[in-house]
């Protein structure tokens, strides 16, 4: 294992992008890419003029898919509250038909175009399948074949350092003071605030465009911390706290 790399990972969909570029930053190192993964071709890569004895990489994978290959002092785990990560993957994943039917009707294109706008793009379908992912799982995609609190779970009982997307956004100096203590690295307020300027929501998103990169600025949606409480149905909040309360105490998001 090597003692410079450095992992920032987490649920998909928890703010894993955001989190890496700012530690890049504020140690003054490049985002390498995915972690073990050299081919996927990661939006959060950046700052290859870097010179540092550390290099950061960015994950999505279970506790047990990265145990062994990097130490656990060198993982910072994001968390987000659950309820935001049902808004926030429903809007970015797509939820494929899952009955031979339907996919052979998704071959007709005319029945594909309006199955898509009205079915597969229709909002609450796709919070109540997003949901449906976090309480059970999904054998389609290797970093969601876990329920949320198993994922979560799996690194909080290992002591990583963990960080959650609220805290960052109410006090990212804070926490921006506690991953730098964790790697013994000194940086003034000034510096701070600029990298947390640098990797803001705007600057980031602004810079995408720029570079003629619509995708990577449209991936990057935006910090709705509470917009789970207007969003979903009185019966999925129930659901939600009830199926993750135990985790949700843990992590310290009882009070929401």
């Amino acid at each position: 294992m090597e003692n410079g790399k450095i992992l920032v990972v987490g649920y998909p969909k928890s703010g894993n992008t955001w989190l890496t570029r700012l530690v890049a930053e504020l140690i003054g190192a490049p985002v390498k890419g995915f972690f073990n993964d050299p081919q996927n071709n990661e939006m959060a890569i950046e700052g290859w003029e870097r010179e540092s004895n550390f290099s950061i990489y960015k994950g999505h994978q279970q506790y047990k898919q990265i145990q062994g290959k990097i130490r656990n002092q060198n993982i910072i785990y994001i968390v987000r509250d659950v309820r935001s990560v049902a808004i926030s993957g429903a809007n970015y994943f797509e939820f494929l038909p899952q009955s031979c039917l339907v996919n052979m009707i998704c071959k007709i294109p005319k029945f594909r175009k309006y199955l898509k706008k009205y079915i597969f793009a229709n909002e609450r379908i796709k919070i109540r399948n997003m949901i449906q992912i976090l309480d059970k799982g999904a054998k389609s995609t290797a970093w969601r074949k876990v329920p949320w609190d198993k994922h979560v779970l799996g690194y909080y009982y290992q002591g990583v350092l963990i960080v959650r997307y609220e805290d960052l956004l109410t006090r990212p100096q804070f926490e921006c003071k506690r991953i730098l203590s964790k790697f013994g690295i000194m940086r003034n307020e000034v510096a701070i605030n600029k990298a947390i300027q640098n990797q803001s929501l705007e600057v980031v998103k602004k810079k995408f465009k720029n570079d003629g990169d619509i995708v990577k600025a449209n991936f990057l949606r935006g910090a709705r911390n509470d917009e789970w409480k207007r969003v979903l149905t009185r019966y999925q909040k129930d659901f939600l706290g009830r199926r993750f309360s135990d985790t949700l105490k843990i992590i310290g998001y009882d009070d929401q």
